[in-house]
């Protein structure tokens, strides 16, 4: 990366860095602020005048003193001394950051239009943000910018067509956590539910204290670890008070970065297609600069599904882990391709087996992109069949200022979403025509070499059930050995080392393994990136190997499911740090009798002598919430961008505090977890249970229960076939979906649907727990009560008009024979329920059939 692009991408992900320095500090005519004597003349260059005559935009001169603060260190970064300190070049960062609301160069106005771009609104009008006024009904008073929470982006998304919501949901201040304790927004009523001037400087504090750990000796390792260290700081700030609230400041600056850096990759390559009046750059009509490159991975469920029963728990953690592995290569490689050499905050999302990148729409890249997808399903081919295909295409567009809208495709003015549903469009395309180019170009990879090895001494792969002549033993000290496809081995060994890993370290050197030693490996050789797994020690010992390395830009450590990812213990040489979520990196464990060690339960023992549930969720109608959900005026990829954040957050990240639970950590496993789906399996009661809480907790995170999760669960032996208890709880799911006329927001068990309601779901559980107490209990009712109530249900079903006073009958008999008050009053209670609800049949023989099967287990 030449030094000005360096430059511009460092401007650009800090040219708003002022908005969090000022909400902490004092205002700018107080002598008790941070300012200097040098800040404040400046201010006069810095900042436009509002109607008022008093300066706007003021958040630029704290970014202006944050840069004077911050010198000593960043001087420290190879290239920044020149370009950041040098102060008397106009394009300098320190220029370059603080005029991006006034520029006087084409470099500083096109910070200024990677800002609008991020922002979705134009700049240029005198949009400043105010000391006092109201927002979404609540007086804040003087200082507004300062007490206005981050609003959540879940508050304004609109479900049905013509629907305005307007919720009142706000996070907190606080570094990014997965705790129980951060991760759900209030309620916002008054301005005495609004922040607190005195977090700000508390978190601003922590995320000085913090920045002087970022590593210094690359200005990759700098750049990267200094994405993370914003996004563990920002994600909760308000990008803009008065119409970026629900936009957090992280996400804005991120896409701003890659906005910048793409524009100016074009730029430099095709000089004449913008415009530049001295104060602003515009682009000639016509030209596209940037693209939405879209990645899908499809065969997931396939992938992860479809294997044999036998040892499947050795292997599924670890293809869960392989998926996640595998996107993040094809990203990598994208990001460190010669012709691109990208960053990762160009990637607006990455979850669940698909991604989206904004980068630079130039002939290289575009070349770049074909030859990554080729490359890809090569690879993907030659070690999968065909069961894992990944679909790559892009989308070339541009900001259009005015309007206010998107040009692409020949089409003018379009909103955001159109965007996305276009290129999914073109993403599925692709899955209608798997394979295109290799089935021309590379004939006899199909159709002569076949896709296994047969003939000779073949062996069943144990996992996948595929035959070939590859398969390998392991558990060798069995009597009987088990054979597995080599990739198989490969997964269950990332499965294995998954529960104790703490880091994962990413390399693309073909020289690691002189400094790597006997670790568990993941790479596809076409991405040329390396993966490894390892836990807290074996990174900070002062032996370390790790230590040793010396690549500039190939290493980056991140830490698990932590988000205290800059430890001074960590001492790579030209690194990156940083964190990512993963859903369920830890499982439920046992201690082995042989080994004294604590291993991962197989299915049978989380089953524990019970029954085996599978279970499968996602949210509703989300291709829908991405698409239309937020309304007109919030439409813009740094909202795009938070709502992917928060989805992650919630499904990668907050999902594994959850299992953590101590009434699940022993008896559910979380097998995949990314974007809006979840897979996991346990014992069968506790998976209900768990499913339900994650429904819960998903409505209190999104603040409302129109954004709903569906899901459905099979219940199985523990010698059942993995992959048709999946593919039942699959049909499960998609029951749920289709319940009460697609209305979704439902659970499917026992074969019955019902919604997360409390005249529902909470009315079965209730019941049961009734029934199961009554039945367990020193009252003894006979448990032939749930038959009954089962079969009177079935005649309903069959049409018999005879149910409702066979039902009457039996309930008054019933409780009569037995002369227990509190059996009676169960039965009296039952009876008006079906007489004012004759769905409550329904629900009963549910809830019999639920209590039928604990009343088993005790």
């Amino acid at each position: 990366m030449d030094t000005n692009r360096e430059k511009v991408y460092l401007a650009a992900l800090l040219h708003d860095i002022g908005k969090f320095y000022q909400r902490a500090d004092k205002s700018f005519n107080d002598k008790q602020n941070c300012l200097s004597v040098e800040s404040k003349k400046i201010a006069d260059y810095l900042c436009p005048l509002n109607e008022q005559g008093n300066f706007g935009y003021q958040h630029c001169v704290w970014t202006h003193q944050f840069l004077q603060d911050q010198e000593k260190q960043m001087k420290q970064v190879p290239g920044l001394v020149e370009n950041v300190f040098e102060r008397e070049m106009q394009d300098s960062v320190f220029q370059l950051t603080a005029f991006h609301h006034k520029p006087s160069t084409e470099l500083q106005a096109l910070i200024s239009m990677a800002d609008w771009w991020s922002a979705g609104i134009d700049r240029r009008t005198q949009n400043i943000e105010v000391e006092n006024g109201e927002r979404n009904g609540v007086q804040w008073g003087n200082q507004r910018y300062k007490k206005i929470p981050l609003y959540s982006v879940f508050n304004k998304i609109s479900t049905k067509e013509n629907s305005k919501p307007n919720y009142q949901f706000a996070f907190g201040l606080h570094p990014l956590s997965i705790d129980e304790k951060d991760i759900y927004p209030s309620e916002i009523k008054n301005m005495q539910d609004g922040v607190d001037e005195l977090k700000y400087a508390a978190l601003w504090k922590s995320f000085v204290e913090e920045f002087k750990n970022l590593p210094t000796d690359s200005f990759d390792g700098f750049a990267e670890s200094l994405m993370f260290l914003l996004k563990k700081y920002t994600w909760c700030i308000p990008s803009n008070t008065t119409d970026m609230a629900n936009v957090s400041l992280f996400d804005h600056l991120k896409t701003a970065a890659a906005f910048a850096d793409s524009l100016y990759v074009y730029k430099t390559e095709n000089p004449d297609a913008f415009l530049f009046d001295g104060k602003r750059l515009s682009l000639k009509e016509g030209v596209s600069p940037v693209m939405l490159l879209g990645g899908d991975l499809s065969g997931i469920q396939k992938f992860i599904y479809n294997i044999a029963s036998r040892k499947a728990a050795v292997s599924l953690k670890g293809r869960s882990f392989y998926l996640q592995l595998l996107i993040d290569s094809i990203i990598q490689r994208v990001i460190s391709h010669s012709d691109i050499q990208a960053t990762l905050a160009h990637v607006v999302y990455s979850s669940g087996g698909t991604f989206y990148m904004i980068l630079p729409n130039t002939a290289k890249v575009r070349n770049a992109i074909e030859e990554i997808r080729l490359d890809t399903e090569k690879e993907l081919w030659d070690k999968h069949s065909g069961q894992l295909i990944v679909n790559i295409d892009y989308i070339p567009f541009a900001y259009n200022v005015k309007e206010k809208g998107l040009d692409f495709c020949g089409k003018n003015n379009q909103p955001i979403g159109e965007l996305w549903r276009t290129l999914a469009e073109k993403l599925q395309n692709h899955k209608n025509q798997k394979f295109k180019t290799l089935l021309t170009s590379e004939f006899d990879k199909f159709f002569n070499e076949g896709s296994n090895k047969v003939g000779g001494e073949t062996k069943v792969c144990a996992v996948t059930g595929i035959e070939s002549t590859d398969c390998v033993p392991i558990d060798s000290n069995e009597d009987e050995k088990t054979w597995v496809l080599p990739i198989v081995e490969e997964q269950a060994k990332l499965g294995k080392t998954l529960k104790d890993a703490d880091y994962i370290l990413t390399h693309k050197s073909s020289n690691e393994q002189k400094y790597i030693k006997n670790r568990v490996k993941f790479d596809l050789a076409c991405m040329g990136v390396h993966s490894y797994l390892f836990d807290q020690l074996e990174l900070t010992n002062d032996d370390a190997d790790f230590r040793k390395i010396t690549s500039a830009d190939v290493c980056r450590v991140k830490t698990i499911n932590k988000i205290n990812f800059l430890g001074a213990q960590l001492k790579g040489q030209k690194c990156s740090y940083g964190f990512q979520f993963y859903g369920g990196n830890k499982q439920a464990q046992i201690l082995d009798k042989e080994s004294q060690e604590l291993r991962n339960k197989t299915f049978e023992e989380l089953a524990d002598n019970s029954y085996l549930g599978v279970l499968r969720m996602d949210v509703d109608n989300l291709g829908s919430i991405f698409i239309r959900g937020l309304p007109d005026e919030d439409k813009s990829f740094a909202a795009y961008s938070t709502l992917s954040f928060m989805l992650d957050w919630f499904f990668s990240g907050f999902l594994n505090t959850i299992r953590d639970k101590d009434e699940f950590k022993d008896d559910v496993n979380v097998l995949y977890s990314g974007g809006d789906d979840i897979f996991a399996v346990g014992r069968w009661d506790k998976l209900i249970l768990f499913a339900e809480t994650v429904r819960n907790c998903f409505q209190k995170f999104v603040g409302r229960d129109d954004i709903s999760i569906s899901g459905g669960i099979s219940i199985v032996s523990d010698k059942y076939p993995i992959a048709k208890a999946a593919e039942m709880a699959g049909d499960s799911e998609d029951a749920a979906k289709k319940y009460n006329n697609f209305a979704k927001n439902a659970f499917n068990m026992f074969g019955e649907s019902v919604a997360w309601t409390k005249e529902e779901f909470d009315y079965v559980k209730k019941k049961k727990k009734e029934m199961v107490e009554l039945c367990s209990s020193p009252t003894n009712m006979p448990r032939s009560i749930l038959h009954k109530l089962m079969q009177f249900n079935e005649m309903r079903n069959r049409g018999e008009i005879s149910y409702i006073w066979n039902t009457a009958y039996f309930l008054k008999r019933f409780s009569t024979d037995k002369k227990n008050d509190a059996i009676i009053s169960f039965c009296e209670c039952i009876q008006n329920d079906l007489l004012n609800k004759n769905e409550n049949y329904r629900f009963l023989a549910l809830a019999c059939r639920w209590a039928e099967l604990e009343l088993r287990e005790k």
